[in-house]
């Protein structure tokens, strides 16, 4: 269970040692209603500086509806203490056709009891039309090999608040290996086709991370996500990671 726990606590799950990671992840989305496939690619950058404390950067290219956008994103985490940790994210896009213009946000985790966590958070999202603020609050548990995890994200646009939750299971094998799987439901703010829309969300996703030694890691996501009445969408992506 410790094993488990310190997966997980580390900035982007990685080994707890001081130690910089860097990976391209390459990722696809066929959709229901004709649009041509989603495509994404990233380039990602971490250093890891203690346990639960690191940084990173990640830059993006992504083409939906046609439309092909740029994304940089920046991310940070920092212990507050032996139970807590606080981490902050942005992003920017200086296309932002169909991505939103920029984004900040942050979360604080605190371990309240053994093996059991709570996640507090807040974002606020600006696209070309429209502001979304959106918050969390999920709970997380651990217990042998595994941890679960069930969530609630409001979110507020164009005056209303939609309510989405989900749940998650992981299971975790080996030293750093982990394969989960990620259930959400309710109604979320999505940008479809560059317009900001409140709508209803269905989604599964099975999400994992396996080390090939002790250097290089292969990721992978598959999911299945319903967006209201707009389309269904069926996606892949696959990453290689190194640490050095």
């Amino acid at each position: 269970m410790k094993r488990g726990i310190a997966f997980i606590l580390a900035a982007a799950a990685m080994p707890v040692l001081a130690q910089t990671s860097a990976g391209l992840t390459l990722g696809t989305e066929n959709l229901s209603n004709s649009t041509p496939d989603w495509k994404e690619a990233t380039i990602h950058l971490q250093q890891q500086y203690a346990p639960r404390h690191g940084a990173g950067a990640a830059f993006t290219r992504t083409e939906r509806f046609g439309l092909q956008d740029r994304q940089l994103a920046l991310n940070y985490a920092r212990p507050l203490g032996e139970k807590m940790v606080a981490t902050i994210d942005a992003n920017a896009s200086s296309t932002h056709r169909v991505l939103a213009r920029n984004a900040i946000g942050a979360t604080l985790q605190v371990e309240f009891a053994p093996a059991w966590l709570l996640h507090a958070g807040a974002r606020t999202t600006n696209y070309d039309a429209e502001r979304v603020n959106q918050g969390l609050l999920m709970l997380e548990h651990y217990f042998s090999s595994f941890s679960a995890a069930v969530g609630w994200r409001p979110a507020r646009a164009y005056d209303s608040t939609a309510h989405s939750g989900e749940v998650r299971g992981s299971y975790y094998y080996g030293d750093r290996n982990s394969v989960g799987l990620i259930l959400a439901g309710g109604k979320e703010a999505a940008s479809i086709a560059g317009a900001v829309t409140l709508t209803s969300l269905r989604s599964a996703v099975l999400v994992g991370r396996h080390w090939l030694g002790r250097d290089w890691a292969v990721n992978y996501s598959l999911g299945h996500t319903r967006q209201g009445d707009f389309y269904s969408r069926n996606g892949i992506s696959l990453g290689l990671q190194h640490t050095f």
